[in-house]
């Protein structure tokens, strides 16, 4: 009982320590201050995928750096399986107090993150990487899942209260794992121009919905873009960046009107509107170069922005 008394303050707020977030609003909402890492905002391990990518691969990338796909409360802290496994390597500042036992450790089967999967005992585990995880052939840390996509689908539902995730997601995350090839941990600084990068790749990742004549899917992944859009458009968080600001909501429209045409079964115009938002993505607006210096991309005014308290 006393533990879930804890549990239960947790959830009201009583949460600190350093936990990486892509949301900055949606964490400083849900974690109290001090709660976010400046390293892990400020920069993520390189990638490096291996080769042989494909449209489920793509949409794995796009989905595992979804918070909607989660629930509870990594969903409304903006938490997405890329804050605990960033680039695939595991997040070694990842602390919650009452949930950790040390940096890179966290209980699990907590009701902080699903009621259902409270299990009255404080057993913090390791942040696994994910790196080779296509060679292994036992999964978790009683090594009791013999299937990737098993493991991966209890770990949205019974660890993170996600909605039942559907064949093709599945197939798609567990495609995207499979290409997380061993390697050493680099780090690279985030920044604005990889953040659009990617978002260009997530706009090809939209073309075969598109020209499969698939509105549903279609829908499903604009409104994964548009989330990623979202969180670049945290870090223009001043309100006279109006240019970039603007610009950035003008794009996450343009995804609507894309979904809309598709729901509508306006196949031609939807793809024109996906190429024309992709060219004008790919040549973003002179208001982002002059933004850039003081925007929340720029790690001393992201150190600045995190020592503040918030609203």
């Amino acid at each position: 009982m006393r533990r879930f008394i804890v549990v239960i303050a947790t959830l009201a707020g009583l949460v600190s320590g350093q936990a990486a977030a892509q949301s900055l609003v949606g964490a400083r909402e849900w974690l109290l201050p001090g709660s976010l890492s400046l390293e892990n905002l400020s920069q993520r391990p390189d990638e490096r995928l291996e080769d042989g990518r494909n449209f489920y691969v793509a949409f794995g990338r796009l989905a595992f750096r979804a918070p909607d796909i989660l629930g509870g409360t990594a969903r409304k802290a903006g938490l997405s399986c890329q804050a605990c496994h960033a680039s695939g390597f595991a997040t070694h500042a990842f602390f919650i107090p009452g949930l950790s036992d040390r940096p890179g450790r966290i209980d699990v089967s907590n009701a902080f993150w699903h009621l259902r999967g409270e299990d009255g005992i404080d057993n913090p585990l390791e942040i696994p990487s994910l790196r080779g995880v296509k060679t292994k052939d036992r999964f978790g840390h009683d090594a009791r899942t013999a299937s990737l996509r098993d493991f991966t689908r209890r770990v949205i539902v019974m660890e993170f209260a996600g909605d039942e995730p559907d064949a093709l997601l599945l197939d798609a995350l567990v495609a995207y794992q499979e290409k997380l090839q061993p390697a050493d941990e680099t780090p690279q600084p985030v920044t604005l121009r990889q953040d659009l990068a990617d978002i260009l790749g997530h706009l090809d990742t939209l073309r075969v919905p598109l020209a499969e004549e698939n509105a549903a899917l279609a829908g499903r992944i604009a409104t994964m873009i548009r989330g990623q859009l979202g969180f670049i458009h945290e870090r223009f968080a001043d309100e006279d960046m109006r240019g970039s600001r603007a610009a950035l909501e003008e794009w996450s429209r343009r995804l609507v009107g894309i979904a809309d045409l598709a729901e509508a079964g306006q196949w031609p115009q939807a793809r024109q509107h996906l190429a024309a938002l992709r060219a004008a993505i790919a040549a973003p607006p002179p208001a982002f170069a002059a933004d850039l210096p003081r925007s929340l991309y720029d790690r001393t005014r992201l150190a600045a922005w995190l020592s503040k308290p918030a609203r």
